[in-house]
């Protein structure tokens, strides 16, 4: 019988709970002994709230175990509490040590073995929405303060309850934030093997990883060592490329759609001032609070405005060329999760210096970011997945940091920051319009293997309608083995250790290339070039757009 410790601190985002609820109930019906503890208000700053989008409330750990009790009475669970694993001292203790701590030994804090500054620097960043923490703020400090505070409790509570219930595997939300990062990291230090779930890229997806969180890019280079070499075939080719026209228009996404939709590339260009003929680059910005704490993430660059000032500066020296900035619409604006003020400001600060060539597109303009994907000659990105999506369209791109495409063979990644502007001026030769029919294939395998094969559809959870959450189950007999393919595969990844993406078999390795070159030879694109061609010509037909 294999021992299964779920830990779940965050039961308060109902979505999630209901995939780990369900999918700890399938792992009973297999013959599991599933072990479901929760938190009990352990902890004075937790991700549950974050300040800059949810701020806590008075009595928030009431609320939200009342909340808690309430959903999992009504799925059947009985869980326990991980209060009853952490001792009255050991509180104080954690009280003790983090008040004493200055701003300057927050970062590096580390009690005894644990290292919970670094852990918990992730969550603080997100809760604060600050790329850069500014510990001179009272606000900051002591919310800094509180979730070392926290992560210290977790590591008392988590050390005795991994050592009293000795479980083969654990299973918890994501394992980046706060003490689930703090579970994660001691259940690999005894060798026990954690699976974390986070939102799939899909609509009633999930995404799973095993033995590192949600950020980890590892997993991600697997899918493409796994993939990136086998040919796409008709259907697949059909599948992927519908999923990215819809995902443009704001449909088939697991999360909120920030990006309004495709307009007439002629608006775009007259609206901003730009000229039809001449080449177009544009710089994508990244939401990067969440992620630049994790080191696969950060590139060569110290930030992601000392990458921008660099590409404005050289974009200013070459006045061939049109670049436009392109700040990523969850930095802060209408659809946004919270608002970085921090980077905005200083965003705003650099549009108020552009060179002539140069333009800058804030969160709530409205331009689409996939109409300017069409006219770039040339993409140039920090972290975020329009890397990807960019490729896709066959486009040249340049990656400054980590992101789930960097150092792939379709894109260029900068390795050393002292060689950035002599990579872009190897791009300068690149036409308007250009798309290579290489890259927009090695993408396509690589977006189809990510969001058709490493992604775990899990249609028994419907996404919530506002703000409930359906099952399309009936029993427990519902949810027995043979009877959904998705929560099978979810268990064998649980119990038995199977790999999250299924490697290809030895007829997939075997395929043909056939389709897929005919299918690219016909030029079959979600905004055609010879469409893009006339829009582009008239246009420029009076010289400027």
């Amino acid at each position: 019988m294999t021992r299964v410790l779920c830990y779940s601190p965050y039961g308060r985002w109902t979505q999630h709970a209901v995939w780990e609820m369900t999918i700890l109930h399938g792992l009973r019906v297999r013959g599991a002994d599933v072990r479901y503890v929760l938190c009990d208000g352990l902890y004075p700053e937790c991700d549950a709230y974050q300040a800059a989008v949810d701020p806590r409330p008075v009595d928030a750990c009431a609320q939200c175990q009342a909340q808690v009790r309430h959903m999992t009475a009504s799925l059947h669970h009985q869980p326990e509490w991980l209060g009853r694993w952490v001792r009255p001292e050991e509180r104080a203790e954690a009280t003790r040590w983090a008040a004493a701590l200055s701003a300057g030994e927050m970062p590096g804090a580390a009690y005894g073995a644990w290292p919970l500054g670094e852990w918990m620097l992730s969550s603080v960043r997100t809760h604060f929405r600050m790329s850069h923490l500014d510990l001179a703020r009272p606000a900051i400090r002591e919310g800094y303060r509180g979730y070392l505070e926290g992560s210290l409790v977790a590591s008392f509570a988590l050390t005795r309850l991994l050592d009293d219930l000795r479980p083969d595997v654990l299973v918890q939300f994501n394992g980046r934030m706060a003490s689930t990062r703090v579970a994660l990291e001691l259940a690999r230090r005894r060798e026990i093997r954690v699976v974390c779930h986070e939102r799939g890229l899909r609509p009633e997806s999930l995404r799973l990883d095993q033995d590192v969180n949600c950020l980890a890019l590892e997993p991600i280079r697997q899918v493409w060592r796994d993939w990136g070499g086998v040919p796409l075939q008709q259907a697949e080719l059909e599948r992927v490329r519908a999923l990215l026209e819809r995902r443009e228009h704001g449909q088939d996404l697991s999360w909120s759609a920030f990006s309004p939709p495709p307009e007439a590339p002629a608006a775009v260009l007259a609206g901003l001032g730009l000229d039809a003929r001449r080449p177009l680059w544009v710089a994508f910005t990244s939401s990067d609070d969440e992620v630049i704490s994790e080191p696969e993430w950060r590139g060569p660059f110290p930030s992601q405005l000392a990458w921008l000032e660099r590409t404005v500066a050289w974009a200013g020296r070459h006045p061939e060329i049109d670049l436009v900035v392109r700040v990523h619409p969850n930095t802060g604006g209408r659809r946004s999760h919270g608002r970085n003020e921090q980077q905005l400001a200083e965003l705003e600060a650099l549009a108020t210096g552009l060179p002539a060539n140069c333009r800058m597109v804030m969160p709530d303009d409205p331009v689409s970011s996939y109409t300017l994907m069409d006219l770039a000659a040339v993409g140039l990105v920090f972290q975020s997945s329009v890397g990807l999506e960019l490729a896709c369209k066959g486009k040249r791109v340049i990656l400054a940091a980590g992101s789930s495409v960097s150092g792939l063979p379709f894109v260029d990644t900068v390795t050393r920051a002292a060689g950035y502007e002599r990579l872009l001026d190897r791009a300068l030769g690149t036409r308007p319009l250009a798309v290579s029919r290489e890259i927009e294939r090695l993408a396509l395998r690589f977006a189809h293997a990510l969001y058709f094969r490493w992604n775990v559809e899990f249609p028994l959870v419907k996404m919530a309608d506002a703000g409930v959450v359906r099952i399309a189950f009936t029993s427990l007999a519902d949810l027995a083995p043979g009877r959904d393919a998705a929560l099978d595969r979810v268990a064998r990844i649980i119990l038995d250790g199977e790999p999250v993406c299924p490697p290809p078999t030895l007829a997939e390795l075997c395929a043909p290339e056939a389709d897929e070159l005919a299918w690219l030879a016909r030029g079959v694109e979600i905004a055609p070039a010879s469409a893009l061609a006339l829009d582009f010509a008239a246009a420029g037909a009076s010289g400027r757009a």
